[in-house]
């Protein structure tokens, strides 16, 4: 179903978007945003927006034949923009076998059952970023680890688990080495002959396969971890290397990334040495970890903290949830008690499993005040849909339908005039 004709389209055929950064920009889209088609063809600008906006409308989004046109013509000139995963997404298989999963940004969720896990490894496997927590009061839920455990990989088709060639079935044997260590203490093998060989086509996500060599390394390194703490529970650092792990286990092929953020308490020593490479013992994949504390107030920060910034480990980043869940909102002392962290970019505050509707507004290309509410409109009308469609995770779905939580961010902002910032009053 389309609501832009030919006719319609065709006008923009002799049409250039106003690429910014000396073309930088149309570099960024053909690399990250351009599915390839059919013939094997990369889509063109105005074939990636087509194919959006006629997902949406197979989403439900009640778009008129002229909000359609109106919509087109803003993201052709770039006045605004869904967000990555959509522009992505959109208009494709994945979205009527994982709905709201594969269009939202980044999620958010304290770390306190193996099914967290699991929820960390599904959404970084579609893209999405999340945020999680290594508070001591959460992952003291997880139980100690039990003692015995082998876990085996062989190249045969007779093991005890066949790992499927699909993103779930990835996250699955995670989940089933967690469950083994936390709970039941057997020991099992694993094989990978399902799993597509390195730089296989990907046709419905897009990309290449990475081959079972990062699946089967991770698993070793989880169960290393695992093995260092048998008959204890885990640390704030051990729950960090997991999901660490994971994440490297994700960043496979030439379309996934995995963005995380780690929260821990203030005053975990441990959890604040995680990146502390002068000690010569830290694991390389936390190089790539994204760490934060919470810290309420000033009283709270430890001296350690800032010998993050004296050049033998790295920075870390302070978040302020106390201050998030008094306000809730921007400019609206609203309160919001559900409030537990932050997307990876720490520019949202969530909830334990919310997810984050993000799109963007590009403030410089605007031409009027009528405009801006016209483009953000459109905007919300397709995030509002995006919120009603399920959820893989029970509890995503109960505070999606509570909070409902949208995010228009403006960009630009350095580039625009004083009468375009005027309009954001």
């Amino acid at each position: 179903m389309s609501l832009l004709t030919d006719e319609f389209l065709d006008s923009y055929a002799q049409k250039s978007p106003p690429w910014g950064f000396n073309g930088m920009g149309e570099i960024v889209y053909l690399r990250t945003y351009s599915r390839p088609k059919e013939d094997g063809i990369i889509e063109t600008w105005p074939e990636t927006i087509k194919r959006v906006i006629d997902g949406a409308l197979e989403i439900g989004v009640p778009y008129t034949q002229k909000q359609a046109e109106q919509l087109f013509d803003h993201m052709f000139n770039l006045r605004c923009s869904f967000s990555g995963r959509a522009l992505w997404q959109l208009g494709t298989p994945l979205v009527q076998q994982f709905n709201a999963a594969s269009l939202n940004n980044c999620y958010f969720v304290n770390i306190e059952t193996i099914e967290d896990f699991e929820f960390l490894f599904d959404h970084l496997m579609l893209g999405g970023g999340v945020g999680f927590s290594v508070e001591r009061s959460k992952i003291h839920e997880l139980p100690k680890v039990k003692a015995g455990v082998s876990i085996s990989h062989e190249k045969t088709n007779d093991a005890d688990i066949i790992v499927p060639d699909s993103r779930h079935g990835w996250s699955r044997l995670v989940h089933s080495v967690l469950k083994s260590y936390f709970y039941t203490g057997k020991s099992f093998s694993y094989s990978t002959l399902l799993i597509r060989e390195y730089g296989a086509p990907l046709k419905t996500f897009g990309g290449t396969a990475s081959g079972p060599g990062a699946l089967i390394d991770g698993i070793e390194d989880i169960c290393k971890v695992m093995d260092g703490r048998v008959g204890k529970k885990l640390r704030s650092i051990d729950v960090l290397d997991i999901c660490n792990i994971i994440g490297r286990i994700v960043v496979s092929g030439s379309s996934r990334r995995s963005a995380q953020i780690a929260l821990g308490d203030p005053d975990d020593v441990l959890f604040l040495r995680a990146k502390n490479w002068a000690s010569g013992d830290i694991p390389a994949w936390r190089a790539n970890s994204n760490n934060s504390i919470y810290a309420d107030s000033y009283d709270e920060i430890m001296p350690e903290l800032w010998k993050g910034y004296d050049g033998t480990g790295e920075p870390y980043g302070l978040v302020n949830r106390k201050l998030a869940r008094k306000f809730g909102r921007l400019g609206q002392r609203k309160s919001d008690p559900t409030i537990e962290g932050y997307n990876p970019c720490a520019e949202i505050a969530l909830g334990d499993g919310e997810s984050c509707n993000l799109s963007t507004i590009f403030l410089p290309n605007i031409e009027s005040l009528a405009q801006f509410r016209e483009i953000s409109e459109l905007l919300y009308m397709t995030q509002k849909q995006i919120t009603r469609l399920d959820y893989p995770y029970e509890k995503t779905t109960k505070i999606v339908t509570k909070n409902a939580r949208l995010g228009q961010s403006v960009t630009g902002i350095l580039q625009s005039s004083e009468k375009q910032i005027s309009w954001l009053d």
